[in-house]
C-alpha cells in the first residue's frame, strides 16, 4: 500500500484573543471588554454591528435618514432594515434543541413565513419585553430613525427570563406598510459566549465591515495620539541583541529608552531620533495618505511599546529565577517584602507629588511653559503612585487567594528599599520633595532590569506552574512584574521636562518649600488616612470573604477619603507642610 498521507496539524494563531489575560503582542481589541467600541462606530470595531443580530436568525442594518440625498436615492429606508434571514448556522438555533422557541423559530424560518421575508423590504415594526412595547415609529407613522432604533435594542435585557417578541412590517419606497406584520417569538443574542470571546454568530470581518474605507486611509490622519492600541503614536526602536550588555539590557540605555514616531518616513537607523511634542512639529516628518495606502503592512508591530522585527518570542523564561521552595515561602515574602515595599513607594510618591507648585500659581512670565509642565508632571506623578497603590492590592490579592481563612491584609510600609543587582543598594524609606536627585532615585528604583523590575520575578516562576496554581495568579503576578517599564519611563519624562527650571539658584520653579510636618501640625491628613487604610483593610477583608458588594461599598468611601486627602494635602503643602505618612519614632 502506498504511503499514507500524514495529517496536517494546523495551529490557530488566533486562539490566544481567547486568553483571560493580556496576552504580549495582542491589541486591546482582541477582547471585547477592551476594545473601543463604546461610541459608533467607534475605533476598533463598530457596537450597532453587535445589534445587527440581536435576534436569532434575523440580521438587521441601522439605517439613518440621509442628511443629503441625492434625489435617485431609494425613500422611506430609515429604521431597522431586515438584511435577510440567517438561521442555518446560528449558534441559538440548533436543529436538534429541545426548546420549544427554538423549533418555532425553525419552523416559521423554513416556512411560509422566511418566504415572505425574502420579498419586499421589511423593517422592525415594535419590540416587547416584559409588559412594555416599543414602536419604532412615531404617532403619525413616520419611521423613527436607525439610530434610535438602535437605541432601544441596546436596552433589551438577555437571558431565558427575559423574552422578546418583534414584528416585522413590509414598507415600499413610499412609506406605505403594504401587508400584514409578521410576529415572532425569542430571545435577545448575548454577544459573549461564556469563555468571554464573541459569539460564533459573527462571521469574520462582520464587526469591523462599516468602518472607514479604505481604513488606512482614515488611519492616517483621523484624530492621531488619540487611537489607543491599534495606532501607536510613540514608540521605542527594536533593540539589537547584537549590541546588548551581558545582562541583556542595551548598552545605551538613553538610545534604547528614546521615543520615537511611529509614522516616521525615514526608517534607517539615522532617522531613530526623538518624536517631537507635538502632532504640528512631527507631521513633516511623516508618511502622508498614498504612502500608508501603500506600506501599511509594512509598519512595525509594536509590542510593550516597542517596535519589533519580524517574529516576535515573549521574554517568559526569567533566566537565574528559581520558584519559592514553597508556597509559604511565597507568602512570607509576600507579607514582610513586597506588600509593604509597594505601600512605601506609594507613599514616597505621594509625598513628592504635594511638593510639586501649584500650576495655577506658576511664574509664568519668566516661565512661559511652567504651567503646563507642572500639570504633565503633576498627572504623571499621581499616576505613578496610583499604580503603586494598585500593585499593593494585587500584592493583598495574591495573599488572600493563597492564605484562604488565614490572610490578614498587609498595609504596612517597608523601612527600606533596596535595588540593583545582585544585593543591591539599601534605601532607607525617605519622604522628600521631587528634587533632580530624588528623580534619579526614582528612575533608578523603576528601571527596566533592576531590583523593582524583577522583584516578583520568582512569584512569577512559581505561579507559572499551572498544575499547582490557577492560571489568574499568575497573571496577577506578571502585571505587577511588567508595570514597572511605564514607572521608569514616567520619570524619564518628568527629569526630561523638568530639567530646565533646575537653575541651581535655590529651589526650582517647579517646586514649593515642603517639608516633613510633625503629627500635630498633619493630624486632620493623618486622620484620613487611618480612614484610608481601615477601609482598605475592611474592603480586602470582604473581597477575600467574596462579598464584592460589601468590598464596592467600602472602596467608594476610601476613594471619597482619597479626595478629602488629597486637598488636605494640598492645603498642608500650601503652608509648607509635609504629611508625615511615617513618623520617626515608627518601629
Amino acid at each position: 500500500m502506498p504511503d499514507q498521507p500524514k495529517p496536517i496539524r494546523v495551529k490557530p494563531r488566533n486562539l490566544t484573543a481567547r486568553a483571560a489575560y493580556r496576552v504580549p503582542g495582542n491589541p486591546a481589541n482582541t477582547r471585547l471588554d477592551g476594545s473601543v467600541g463604546n461610541c459608533f462606530p467607534g475605533l476598533e470595531m463598530d457596537v450597532r454591528d453587535l445589534d445587527r443580530r440581536f435576534f436569532p436568525g434575523l440580521v438587521f442594518n441601522a439605517v439613518r435618514v440621509p442628511l443629503n440625498p441625492v434625489p435617485e436615492a431609494p425613500k422611506n429606508t430609515q429604521g431597522f432594515h431586515l438584511v435577510f434571514v440567517d438561521y442555518m448556522y446560528d449558534p441559538m438555533l440548533p436543529d436538534d434543541s429541545s426548546e420549544d422557541w427554538v423549533q418555532t423559530l425553525l419552523s416559521a424560518y423554513r416556512g411560509d413565513i422566511g418566504t415572505k421575508l425574502g420579498t419586499g423590504r421589511w423593517f422592525l415594526s415594535w419590540v416587547q419585553q416584559g409588559e412594555r412595547r416599543i414602536d419604532m415609529h412615531d404617532e403619525d407613522g413616520t419611521p423613527y430613525d436607525g439610530m434610535m432604533v438602535w437605541r432601544f435594542i441596546r436596552s433589551l435585557e438577555a437571558g431565558s427570563d427575559n423574552p422578546v417578541s418583534l414584528a416585522l412590517v413590509r414598507r415600499n419606497h413610499e412609506g406605505i406598510v403594504d401587508t400584514e406584520p409578521v410576529e415572532l417569538h425569542g430571545y435577545r443574542r448575548r454577544y459573549r459566549t461564556e469563555a468571554g470571546v464573541f459569539s460564533d454568530a459573527y462571521d469574520p470581518g462582520e464587526l469591523t465591515q462599516s468602518l472607514c474605507n479604505p481604513w488606512s486611509h482614515d488611519f492616517r490622519d483621523c484624530g492621531c495620539h488619540y487611537w489607543p492600541s491599534n495606532h501607536p503614536d510613540v514608540v521605542m526602536a527594536e533593540t539589537d541583541p547584537a549590541h546588548a550588555l551581558p545582562t541583556g539590557q542595551s548598552y545605551n540605555p538613553i538610545k534604547a529608552e528614546t521615543y520615537l514616531d511611529w509614522l516616521r518616513s525615514d526608517r534607517s537607523p539615522a532617522g531613530n531620533v526623538a518624536a517631537f511634542n507635538t502632532v504640528e512639529q512631527n507631521r513633516p516628518f511623516q508618511i502622508d495618505h498614498y504612502q500608508v495606502n501603500q506600506m501599511w503592512s509594512d509598519l512595525p508591530i509594536v509590542v510593550e511599546g516597542r517596535e519589533t522585527g519580524e517574529v516576535y518570542e515573549a521574554d517568559i523564561d526569567l533566566p537565574d529565577v528559581l520558584p519559592y521552595p514553597s508556597t509559604a515561602e511565597m507568602i512570607a515574602d509576600l507579607r514582610t517584602r513586597l506588600a509593604p515595599m509597594e505601600m512605601t513607594l506609594s507613599l514616597q510618591y505621594l509625598y513628592a507629588y504635594f511638593t510639586l507648585a501649584d500650576p495655577e500659581t506658576a511664574d509664568t512670565a519668566r516661565w512661559p511653559t511652567l504651567k503646563d509642565d507642572l500639570i504633565f508632571a503633576r498627572r504623571a506623578l499621581i499616576e505613578v503612585a496610583i499604580g503603586e497603590m494598585t500593585h499593593m492590592r494585587c500584592a493583598n490579592q495574591l495573599l488572600w487567594e493563597l492564605q484562604g481563612k488565614d490572610y490578614k491584609p498587609v498595609l504596612t510600609p517597608a523601612k527600606t528599599l533596596r535595588f540593583g543587582p545582585g544585593p543591591g543598594k539599601v534605601y532607607p524609606r525617605s519622604l522628600r520633595p521631587l528634587t533632580t536627585e530624588a528623580i534619579d532615585d526614582f528612575i533608578e528604583i523603576e528601571r527596566p532590569g533592576g531590583y523593582i523590575d524583577r522583584a516578583y520575578a520568582r512569584c512569577v516562576a512559581t505561579l507559572e506552574q499551572r498544575d499547582l496554581y490557577e492560571r489568574h495568579l499568575y497573571t496577577l503576578a506578571v502585571r505587577i512584574d511588567t508595570d514597572g517599564d511605564e514607572h521608569y519611563l514616567r520619570f524619564r519624562q518628568m527629569k526630561e521636562v523638568l530639567a530646565k527650571y533646575n537653575t541651581g539658584e535655590g529651589l526650582p520653579a517647579y517646586l514649593r518649600p515642603v517639608e516633613v510636618g510633625t503629627e500635630e501640625q498633619a493630624r486632620h491628613a493623618l486622620d484620613i488616612f487611618d480612614n484610608v487604610k481601615e477601609g482598605l483593610h475592611d474592603a480586602y477583608v470582604s473581597e477575600a470573604g467574596k462579598d464584592y458588594p460589601e468590598a464596592q461599598d467600602y472602596l467608594s468611601q476610601v476613594r471619597a477619603e482619597m479626595k478629602i486627602l488629597r486637598d488636605e494635602g494640598e492645603k498642608l503643602a500650601a503652608d509648607q507642610i509635609g504629611i508625615p505618612f511615617w513618623p520617626d519614632h515608627d518601629p
